[in-house]
């Protein structure tokens, strides 16, 4: 546009020129008209120009409208009108001329602005996108931390339920071996209550006084649950005991009538024969016989109740058999029982045993399922492949009934798919990274192999038929070195690649020839590790463009450098 206005002012200024020819004729005078119509007209250009901002966007082509229309100015108070006129056209050409500039600049000025109002709307609606995957992202990350709370909570369930069943047992021998101590004791303090009442205290002071403190001895020890020590106690008690119960009976037949003497046995032998049926109720009580042999037990309650009526009443011998029909009623109720509530117990046992592995069994369904199981199949196969074996065996036990294995060997399985799952996700943190890396590298092509992440060079890295590299890609592959050193972890390997014009054997030995030369250039020049790489020349083996073509094969001679994230380093 503003060579169309050039154009048409150098048009105008040739009409000018002709028409102060004709207006001055030979004279070689200017029109007064004339001379100040173009003088104006310079002016009103400039002034125009300074309206549109010449000043800041054409300030050269503006001074020197200012300056030639300065000059026109002078020429007419010295009364050159024909070089006024011509200055002052000349001053409205670039007046003119730096008006359109300005006007040019200011319209490009708008349209830059307005192309970064379109960005900066771009920039923003993919900021929101992002914001919106961070978002989804951390829907998915808290329904796995819940799924994972379930099943922490599902694991400690079965620990307590198995706990809680080992004390149950634990519970059931302590209150058996309770109860016989406890019996004991009470066999031991009725003799001494017996002895007592017959005057002990008076004929055998000393052994009552003994067996009443080995009673106390034994109480404390069986609070404490030392069984064995309480039962050893309660027979040294019993044997004081005893010998009070003679001693004080040998005394009180001295004093008192055979008749008196025989009711106060059969009174011991009722009181006696109560508490061990009392005894043998407990236990029942203790597997919850009134629920597993209600008859039975139900039958020795009220057997029980009938004695103690008896006993009240002075009907010894009656209290004695009522009491041995409620012990043995309360055996018959304890032995069913028990039975049954050993039954209950590893039912209990084996139901918790099967929710336990049906758990494990599902856990590993749902880890095998999620989304990260698929990069940890592709990361970390090995691992991953291990986890579904142990899966397999699994199932196979849980269909098999066989509980324990399952449990055991879907355990192992999700130690194994939890790893695979980590370190996949530690390769793919580490290959993102050099990706990222990867793209300040001009013209490298990145790709995910099974061996690691591939950072391609091709095209004009070698002319056909050469192992040396093209000095321009010097640059290029100092950068590949920064990215190598930047990663120091990991092995690479270096592959080399040819098109396929020529012989397949020259051809490889090419690659190799290209392979070793760019090592030797990554070690010698950029100071990467030589223990760190290996170099190998496939050949044309692998293309991976149309050889028949001049842009295939350039794209066929190619470095592929593997910086191998997926294997171990040997240091």
């Amino acid at each position: 546009m503003a060579f169309n206005r050039f154009m048409q002012m150098d048009i105008t200024w040739f009409f000018w020129v002709l028409a102060i020819s004709t207006l001055t004729g030979c004279a070689g005078k200017v029109d007064t008209i004339l001379l100040e119509s173009a003088l104006g007209d310079a002016q009103r250009a400039i002034s125009e120009a300074r309206r549109l901002g010449a000043e800041e966007h054409a300030g050269e082509s503006l001074a020197k409208a200012a300056k030639l229309f300065e000059g026109a100015r002078q020429a007419q108070h010295t009364g050159n009108g024909i070089q006024s006129v011509e200055l002052s056209f000349r001053a409205q050409m670039e007046g003119e001329l730096a008006g359109a500039t300005a006007r040019q600049r200011i319209a490009q000025k708008r349209i830059d602005e307005a192309l970064a109002e379109t960005l900066n709307a771009i920039i923003q609606e993919m900021e929101y996108e992002i914001q919106t995957a961070q978002v989804r992202q951390a829907i998915a990350e808290e329904q796995a931390k819940r799924a994972l709370s379930r099943a922490t909570r599902a694991e400690q369930q079965a620990a307590i339920a198995q706990a809680e069943a080992a004390e149950a047992r634990n519970d059931a021998q302590h209150a058996l071996f309770r109860s016989q101590t406890q019996l004991a004791i009470a066999k031991v303090q009725l003799i001494l209550d017996a002895a007592g009442e017959t005057g002990a205290l008076t004929y055998a002071a000393d052994d009552y006084q003994a067996a009443e403190n080995l009673i106390t001895q034994a109480r404390s020890l069986l609070a404490q649950e030392q069984f064995d020590q309480a039962k050893s106690v309660v027979a040294q008690a019993e044997g004081h005991a005893n010998k009070a119960k003679i001693a004080a009976t040998a005394g009180a037949n001295a004093a008192a009538s055979e008749a008196q003497t025989t009711e106060r046995q059969a009174y011991t032998n009722a009181k006696i024969a109560i508490t061990r049926a009392q005894l043998e109720m407990d236990r029942a009580e203790s597997v919850y016989a009134f629920e597993h042999a209600e008859t039975a037990f139900q039958r020795a309650q009220t057997a029980i109740e009938q004695a103690n009526m008896a006993l009240k009443t002075a009907k010894y011998d009656q209290a004695v058999r009522l009491a041995a029909q409620a012990e043995s009623s309360a055996r018959d109720a304890y032995d069913t029982a028990e039975i049954v509530e050993r039954e209950r117990r590893a039912k209990e046992a084996l139901e918790e045993q099967i929710a336990q592995a049906k758990d494990v069994i599902f856990k590993l369904e749902e880890g095998l399922n999620r989304e990260g199981s698929a990069m940890a199949s592709a990361l970390s196969p090995e691992g991953y492949e291990q986890a579904k074996a142990l899966f397999a065996e699994a199932k196979q036990a849980l269909t098999s009934e066989n509980y324990a294995r399952a449990i055991t060997v879907g355990r192992q399985s999700l130690e194994y798919l939890t790893a695979a799952t980590e370190k996949a996700e530690q390769i793919d943190a580490v290959e993102t990274q050099i990706l990222n890396a990867a793209k300040a590298i001009p013209g490298a092509k990145t790709e995910r192999t099974e061996k690691g992440l591939s950072i391609r060079l091709s095209g004009a890295l070698f002319q056909q038929g050469s192992s040396q590299i093209n000095p321009k890609l010097f640059p290029t592959i100092g950068q590949l070195a920064e990215v190598i050193k930047t990663f120091p972890d990991y092995n690479v390997r270096i592959e080399g690649h040819s098109d396929s014009i020529g012989a397949a054997d020259a051809n490889l030995k090419l690659t190799e020839k290209r392979a070793n030369g760019f090592m030797k250039y990554l070690t010698e020049k950029c100071s990467v590790p030589v223990e760190r790489m290996t170099a190998v020349g496939l050949g044309e083996k692998y293309p991976i463009a149309d050889n028949r073509f001049k842009a295939g094969r350039d794209q066929n001679r190619r470095i592929d450098t593997i910086i191998l994230t997926r294997e171990t380093r040997t240091k």
